[in-house]
């Protein structure tokens, strides 16, 4: 049976005869790579069609359809795609009615009744980890088999009702699963922001699930949809095959690690680490972590072993922010863990957030004040998105601590645009300022220049900070749109 993925882009669809410049900052899409290979491997034909890559217009779309015939279109969604999934999912069925459609991700999962409600045209909604579910569909859909007693979907009846086959418990063991395939993929369409990358090609990674702390509230790893499945990773051995893959097939030189908290895992890390540098095995890499699991002997043991970059979410520079927003975590920790990782020769990226409940101008600008402080090698300043399903988003949404005007517009909750005003701020325009002067003190200070210029040690360097240069222009970082 042909299956098609697609990937959602953001936005809308481009116009017919718009001139769209080659999009950048995306890596391929590791969770429906994994869901095709497991089909694949069941003897299905499967493609993946990455609009965020592939930016075809909606005649594009149909002609693509067309021409793979798909008996199944299964697609993802999150809070920021809602709109633009549930158009293509009615733009295929209005043209192909015989194409069955599966929806899964995050967003469906978390309201999965709302999502049927809202598109007549989704057959089935995929609950939770699809791994398992989306093969057993499609085995019934093949053999015209009974869906009802297939766990974790959601679907009508026909009446038309909505109900629900069950709950699938979760896999605990994550090596049952395969690598997931890049040969859906041109890994070298795959353009990656400047700033992310030492060495190309490069591609991405995913080592573990699910977050062992859980509790800031403004993170879906802090909803009970997400908090109640656990922290589950991949062997060492798993993850040391899959770079080895990488490599091999398609020359990959460094690996960006996707994981929302690849720090955790008790030995994991150190584990990785030794096998990397034990197999001799020539590879750079970068991940995201927690301050709070940083250890000057870890530091050295990841550098020792590749890892040249690390994002920290430091979220704000003031404690009470940070306490409110139940962060676990303190300004010194946070200079601590940035120094310890400068100490083993490790880059730093640092997330910040500003608009947040209960923040004023002068808060604002603490957190941006805190950031120079730190001398880290790129910062970011978000705006406080409150994600329907988290903690944040009822304390946003009860109007105590400020104006949430984007509650329903789903397509803006994007972390770069303004949604949500703090009662401290007396216009939108005032924030939006601030996070411009933020961003200009921040790269335009001399002694970022001049840190930037010394740190270079190769001509791959220099062709980085020239495409860093490059790409800040074309996205228009500072401009008064408030976005980048």
């Amino acid at each position: 049976m042909k299956i098609l993925f697609v990937v959602a882009p953001y936005g809308e669809f481009p116009k017919d005869g718009e001139k769209v410049k080659q999009k950048k900052g995306f890596l391929p899409p590791v969770g429906q790579a994994l869901l095709g290979t497991i089909l694949e491997n069941d003897g299905h034909d499967v493609r993946i069609l990455d609009m965020q890559i592939d930016l075809l217009t909606e005649k594009e779309l149909i002609v693509y359809v067309r021409g793979f015939a798909p008996s199944l279109v299964c697609i993802s969604m999150l809070d920021a795609t809602v709109p633009i999934v549930n158009h293509i999912i009615s733009l295929i069925k209005q043209n192909f009615p015989e194409t069955i459609a599966i929806c899964g991700g995050i967003h469906p999962s978390m309201y999965p009744q709302e999502t049927l409600d809202g598109n007549k045209d989704i057959d089935y909604l995929v609950y939770g980890e699809a791994e398992i579910s989306i093969l057993e569909l499609a085995r019934a859909v093949d053999k015209k088999e009974d869906i009802s007693k297939i766990l974790g979907i959601y679907c009508r009846d026909s009446q038309g009702r909505i109900f629900f086959t069950g709950y699938r418990p979760i896999v605990k063991d994550l090596d049952k699963f395969p690598i997931p395939s890049r040969k859906f993929f041109d890994l070298k369409r795959y353009v990656p922001v400047p700033n992310q990358y030492k060495r190309l090609p490069v591609t991405n990674m995913i080592s573990g699930r699910g977050c062992t702390y859980s509790l800031c509230t403004f993170c879906f790893e802090s909803t009970p949809y997400v908090r109640e499945k656990g922290y589950r990773r991949i062997s060492v051995q798993q993850a040391i095959d899959e770079i080895k893959y990488l490599q091999k097939e398609f020359g990959i030189r460094e690996i960006s690690f996707w994981d929302d908290e690849f720090l955790m895992g008790g030995d994991w890390v150190e584990d990785f680490c030794d096998a990397i540098i034990k197999e001799k095995i020539d590879i750079v890499w970068s991940c995201y972590g927690k301050v709070n699991y940083v250890r000057p002997d870890r530091m050295k043991k990841m550098a020792q072993a590749g890892c040249w970059n690390i994002f920290f979410g430091l979220e704000s520079g003031n404690q009470e922010l940070l306490n409110f927003m139940k962060k676990g975590q303190t300004l010194d920790m946070m200079k601590n863990a940035v120094k310890w990782a400068h100490d083993a020769g490790i880059e730093v990226r640092g997330s910040f957030i500003l608009g947040l409940p209960g923040e004023t101008p002068e808060m604002g600008q603490k957190t941006i004040d805190f950031a120079l402080s730190l001398d880290l090698d790129y910062g970011q300043f978000n705006f406080a998105t409150p994600f329907k399903g988290t903690e944040m988003y009822d304390v946003c949404r009860n109007g105590d601590y400020g104006t949430y005007f984007a509650e329903g517009d789903f397509a803006k909750h994007t972390i770069a645009g303004l949604v949500f005003l703090p009662k401290g701020y007396d216009t939108p325009e005032q924030l939006l300022r601030l996070r411009r002067n933020g961003y200009k003190k921040f790269y335009l200070r001399p002694k970022y220049i001049w840190l930037k210029l010394r740190s270079i040690n190769s001509y791959d360097d220099i062709l980085r900070y020239w495409r860093g240069i490059i790409f800040l222009a074309e996205v228009r970082l500072l401009s008064k749109s408030g976005g980048y």
